[in-house]
């Protein structure tokens, strides 16, 4: 098998939920059939989101993802994670930086996902720097399938419950989280992406009224596991 390096740290509760999801999707009988995984949890990468959107002040995050990338690629890891949706914005400058191993596209692989999933019309859920890089517009466009963003008073809500909830270590009321949901079927979305890895450690359902809801970070932790050449579970029986 292949190793596995993760790109973490943005934020840590994600970078630590990767790596229990990339655990118990693997169909493993022993721990020798598991992936070897090496993670560098980096929090102090600057802001993703208040570079993107041009906040006075705000520092560059891709140097650091290129430092981080480049130790795990010469620590023997061949495929590379990032549990992060925003910093792909700057995935293209990170693979070229590279000359073994390969990183995985988060967003590309979710899009994908849903599109096998008879998607056709996405909503999603994430930070205000993924949308304005255009990350999900690209990758859902690649992969055919129609993106519908929040509406912006729920875009609001979205950045609330990520940055005021999760990252503030503050606990998130179930009903905050899937009125975010409630707004993007009312919209006409027949899927949902958790688009943001802070979204993914709070207990949103496989379902909302006949919409798929697939976290992209499940999709990646999965694409990690088959790159890997370990055995997969099958993280679409979770929409049958």
């Amino acid at each position: 098998m292949e190793k596995l390096g993760i790109i973490g740290g943005m934020g840590p509760a994600a970078t630590a939920r990767l790596l229990t999801r990339v655990v118990e999707l693997t169909a493993a009988a022993c721990d020798q059939e598991h992936v070897d995984v090496t993670v560098l949890n980096r929090p102090s990468v600057p802001d993703r989101t208040a570079y993107l959107v041009g906040e006075e002040g705000a520092e560059p995050f891709v140097p650091a993802l290129v430092d981080m990338a480049q130790a795990l690629e010469a620590w023997g890891c061949t495929v590379l994670a990032m549990p992060c949706n925003t910093a792909h914005a700057g995935k293209d400058d990170v693979a070229a930086r590279l000359t073994r191993a390969r990183l995985l596209d988060m967003p590309r692989e979710t899009a994908v996902f849903l599109q096998g999933l008879g998607c056709a019309n996405v909503g999603v859920l994430a930070t205000d720097g993924t949308l304005a890089a255009g990350v999900y517009q690209t990758a859902c466009g690649e992969a055919g399938v129609r993106m519908t963003p929040p509406a912006p008073e729920t875009q609001r809500a979205v950045m609330r419950v990520i940055y005021e909830g999760v990252k503030a270590g503050r606990a998130v009321p179930e009903q905050d989280a899937w009125s975010l949901l409630d707004a993007l079927v009312d919209a006409g979305c027949d899927g949902v992406v958790l688009g943001c890895t802070e979204l993914s450690v709070l207990p949103f359902p496989a379902r909302c009224r006949g919409a798929c809801v697939v976290d992209a970070l499940d999709v990646l932790a999965w694409r990690c596991v088959q790159e890997c050449g370990a055995p997969a579970r099958d993280l679409r029986s979770r929409f049958a």
